[in-house]
């Protein structure tokens, strides 16, 4: 019964690992089925068994850059003390960002084009900047961290939902803006300097935010 279930997701997961070092090599515009099943070693028609268009393995790729930032995320999270609410905003703010850093050329292969449409031939919004947290588990994060500390007494908040939204979007701005200035500066000590002092702002602004003085 394992082996059954476990080598569809090692096929659905050798057509994304594909696909993903297509997007990194030559962006999304080329992106082929074609390439996509060379790369994964499979039959074309297998493509069609796990993805009905290129359009959604793109989002699948979205979602799992998504789901695995949050992961990690996550993991270090689950790290702090359950009732230290301010260390886990920023913690989540800081590696939130510097995750986007580490991964930067992924994140704009991925998520820097045109959105395309869903399946329906709608416009499909670009998922790296879809702050509701209904829809984004990165999101989602961040606002049960607001959640709870509102619960807990230790944020003075009026809406921890749109909270979420108001920092995630601080949280993606304050990363584009250190992608494109650490590639003007390169990788040393001034690159290092200004993402260090950028994100000791952000921390105050969360702080000054979430009116943990008030509320204590």
């Amino acid at each position: 019964m394992g082996q059954r279930t476990e080598a569809p997701e090692r096929r659905r997961s050798d057509l994304l690992d594909a696909a993903l070092q297509i997007v990194l090599d030559k962006g999304v515009t080329g992106l082929t089925v074609d390439d996509v099943t060379v790369g994964a070693k499979v039959a074309k028609g297998t493509f069609y068994l796990y993805f009905r268009s290129k359009d959604q393995l793109l989002g699948a790729l979205q979602d799992r850059f998504v789901d695995d930032l949050a992961a990690r995320q996550q993991a270090e999270l689950d790290r702090l003390a359950t009732d230290d609410w301010m260390g886990r905003l920023l913690h989540w703010m800081e590696s939130s960002i510097r995750g986007y850093l580490a991964h930067a050329e992924l994140h704009d292969a991925l998520f820097l084009h045109p959105s395309g449409t869903d399946d329906g031939g709608n416009r499909r919004a670009k998922h790296g900047h879809a702050a509701d947290p209904a829809m984004n588990r990165h999101a989602a994060g961040l606002a049960s961290i607001l959640d709870a500390g509102a619960a807990a007494g230790a944020f003075t908040l009026a809406d921890p939902h749109a909270a979420a939204v108001l920092l995630y979007n601080t949280m993606h701005g304050t990363a584009d803006y250190l992608v494109e200035q650490t590639n003007h500066a390169g990788s040393g000590s001034t690159a290092a300097h200004l993402v260090d002092a950028v994100i000791v702002e952000c921390f105050n602004l969360c702080r000054r935010y979430v009116d943990a003085e008030r509320a204590g």
